[in-house]
């Protein structure tokens, strides 16, 4: 198996500017060839600094769609939803232009330009958990590019996912983690553990590029905003 590239980070405000500003060039260069763009992106509670990066981004934000890797089956008003953290977090500022598209269950016609993916203490993307009775499916190179209906016993809620087609397809693919403990994880994945759904993603897509830091920066956001307004931006 080819070994993805890693980015190591001292910080989330660093990895978070970093990848900022790799995802910034591949939408550039999307709409420069298409005239449009298509970034996915995943929930959870790390995204967020990345998301309020990238709402600073001076692009065209008229010409590109935001979809989700994955949501949980709850109100998109929900503190909960993956739809809310995006409309908090990312579609405001420049990027309050920006075409959001919620998932629907069923095939995906195009892949995204970008998706960025987070990982689990259990090896766990996307929605694609390990104890999930449908997992073989949904990691089944051969289907359709599809959002699937999943009920992951380790998972409170029911939710809709992009099966291993739909994300392997995508241009550009980012693992962002935090921690030593999900590093570790990772580098199991990329020894060869087969019960990690991340592993499936890598050997599937090799071209992925891991962005990794240590813990969670403690900084608030606000502090973070602060920093990272005015023209210093992703570009």
């Amino acid at each position: 198996m080819s070994t993805p590239t890693w980015h190591l980070s001292t910080s989330g405000a660093e990895q978070a500017w970093a990848l900022a500003q790799a995802i910034v060039c591949d939408l550039q260069r999307a709409l420069h060839e298409r005239g449009a763009a298509h970034l996915a992106v995943s929930g959870g509670r790390s995204p967020a600094l990345l998301l309020e990066t990238l709402s600073r981004s001076p692009l065209p934000w008229s010409r590109i769609t935001i979809s989700l890797v994955d949501e949980r089956c709850v109100p998109p008003t929900s503190p909960d939803s993956n739809e809310a953290l995006i409309r908090r977090h990312l579609l405001h500022r420049a990027a309050a232009q920006a075409h959001f598209s919620p998932p629907r269950p069923g095939p995906v016609s195009a892949a995204p330009d970008v998706i960025v993916l987070g990982m689990g203490a259990d090896g766990h993307t996307a929605s694609l958990f390990p104890d999930d009775p449908v997992l073989d499916a949904a990691l089944n190179p051969n289907r359709p590019p599809a959002y699937l209906a999943v009920a992951p016993a380790a998972s409170v809620w029911r939710r809709l996912t992009l099966n291993l087609s739909a994300i392997v397809q995508s241009g550009h693919i980012y693992v962002a983690i935090e921690g030593a403990a999900k590093r570790r994880v990772l580098e199991q994945a990329l020894a060869g553990a087969p019960e990690l759904p991340i592993r499936a993603v890598l050997m599937a897509a090799p071209h992925s590029r891991l962005y990794w830091c240590p813990e969670p920066n403690p900084e608030p956001l606000s502090m973070h905003a602060a920093k990272t307004s005015g023209t210093d931006q992703p570009h």
